[in-house]
């Protein structure tokens, strides 16, 4: 043994003297060769003592035998013996522990690339590029015993655990943890992570089975699939009423690195129906939009103004139509399409093959009934025992056709009705129609005044329509005496014969 420590120690020797001439090695090279060195004479040192304290314990163990040494006196020298094995031992697996300390500071796994970008199903992705970038010059000198290939399988990692975090350490990939089994020098993973939360930057932490958390912040590098912006709407189906206007939200996102301008367009929508989109915050209206490095998302309105005689195929329907975000090749094709097709909507096959993106909206216009009930007279004065007849407008003040218009008539205590007609089939919108109400006021009716209440009724389908009531007043008024107003009818133009007869005696004389 004594020997080949020897021969160790002036092979290194002969190393060292020969790279004194000419050391190119790092600083921290020079460092692990004096900590490996002096690791290495600690395991020398404790293998020489270890080999004195073994040959002097065998030495007195003949000694023993021949009892010249007493039994205390033998185990002094073997327990010597065990206490110099043990720190030899110690020694060894301190040298041990420092190869893999400097060989785990030589291994190195390198973020090579992080970038995010949205996928066709709108999804937002991160893309992390992993490589094993030890180095093996480094983990070379600390084995020098150990071939090239032998190097290389100490330098490959094993179960590398990785995760993507924001800034408070909450996790924030889909999945949530990728486990790479092994990754060997050299080799390069691609790891597909589901972003959770729009962030333009996380922290990417590693670790290994015995290794410690490395976490590395990184500004995620924005990539698109598509050189176009991506359209999203959360309120892509609404209804709106005839004469109303109705809004869309739009998130519009970019992720590039270049500045490029693009336009907006709308595909299928009725020509009645006008479009804007508009800024949220100053509610400028926009045809175009700037994106840049800095600029990548941009929240937009669609708003569509219904007018109110808007064509009827298209009440209660449901109209679907693009939004297209564009280059001006792709707008002028649009521009194309609605001259080619006019009114007539363009087929999905031309709108498919338009270059752009484009996102799939719903609008159902919804019409309205309304009637408003006109009275002729809403103030009539009759006498006692007289029928009443009143003519009653019936107005569409509504935007659909109401059908089944009939009045609801709340008479007083005792009174009769009739309509005519009873019912009216339907009136159109700002088109009116008339009932006639006739009363019959009860048998010994008193002079006063009666209301009458009257409510036009009808339906848009299943829904009902109802207008305001209207009252209507009816002043029963008592009857002349006949034969004293006879008598005074007589009496008076009795007297105006008189008088005549009078006038043309006195004028002949």
């Amino acid at each position: 043994m004594m020997v080949c420590f020897l021969i160790a120690l002036a092979a290194l020797s002969a190393t060292h003297a020969a790279t004194q001439d000419k050391d190119l090695r790092t600083k921290e090279q020079r460092l692990y060769e004096i900590q490996l060195r002096e690791a290495q004479w600690q395991v020398d040192n404790a293998q020489l003592d270890m080999e004195t304290r073994l040959s002097d314990y065998e030495e007195n163990k003949d000694l023993f035998d021949q009892r010249i040494r007493t039994l205390d006196e033998l185990n002094r020298f073997r327990l010597a013996y065990q206490k110099a094995k043990l720190a030899y031992d110690q020694a060894v697996i301190a040298l041990e522990e420092t190869q893999l300390s400097f060989l785990r500071q030589a291994t190195h796994i390198t973020i090579l690339e992080a970038k995010k970008y949205r996928t066709p199903q709108g999804y937002r992705n991160v893309e992390i590029a992993i490589q094993n970038d030890s180095n093996l010059d480094q983990a070379r000198l600390l084995n020098p015993d150990k071939s090239a290939d032998q190097v290389r399988a100490l330098l490959e990692v094993q179960n590398v655990a990785v995760t993507i975090e924001r800034t408070d350490n909450l996790i924030v990939g889909d999945p949530y943890e990728q486990l790479i089994p092994s990754l060997k020098l050299k080799e390069r993973v691609i790891l597909t992570f589901r972003l959770l939360a729009d962030l333009d930057d996380i922290t990417v932490v590693m670790t290994t089975r015995d290794g410690p958390r490395d976490e590395f912040p990184i500004v995620l590098r924005k990539e698109s699939l598509s050189d176009l912006p991506t359209i999203h709407s959360v309120q892509f189906s609404q209804e709106g009423d005839l004469n109303s206007r109705v809004r869309y939200d739009l998130i519009l996102e970019r992720l590039a690195e270049d500045e490029k301008t693009f336009r907006l367009a709308v595909v299928n929508l009725p020509r009645e129906i006008d479009v804007a989109f508009l800024d949220p915050a100053t509610n400028a209206s926009l045809t175009q939009l700037k994106f840049s490095e800095d600029v990548t998302r941009q929240q937009l309105e669609l708003e569509l103004q219904i007018p109110e005689k808007l064509s009827r195929h298209f009440v209660d329907q449901t109209v679907e139509f693009y939004v297209f975000v564009t280059e001006q090749e792709g707008f002028e094709q649009i521009g194309q399409l609605n001259r080619q097709y006019g009114d007539e909507p363009v087929p999905l096959e031309a709108i498919t093959a338009t270059k752009g993106h484009k996102e799939r909206f719903e609008l159902i216009p919804r019409g309205k009934g309304a009637l408003e009930t006109i009275p002729a007279n809403r103030y009539q004065a009759v006498k006692i025992a007289e029928d009443v007849a009143v003519r009653v407008d019936l107005l569409n003040t509504g935007t659909l056709e109401v059908e089944g218009v009939h009045l609801n008539i709340r008479p007083p205590m005792g009174w009769r009705y009739e309509t005519t007609p009873d019912t009216l089939a339907g009136i159109r919108p700002g088109e009116k129609a008339s009932i006639t109400l006739a009363l019959y006021p009860p048998a010994g009716l008193g002079v006063s005044e009666y209301d009458v209440r009257v409510e036009a009724v009808g339906w848009v389908g299943n829904e009902k329509v109802e207008a305001q009531e209207k009252d209507i007043t009816i002043r029963v008024e008592a009857r002349a005496r006949i034969v004293r107003n006879a008598l005074v009818i007589g009496g008076v133009i009795a007297l105006v014969i008189g008088v005549a007869v009078v006038s043309i005696r006195a004028s002949r004389r």
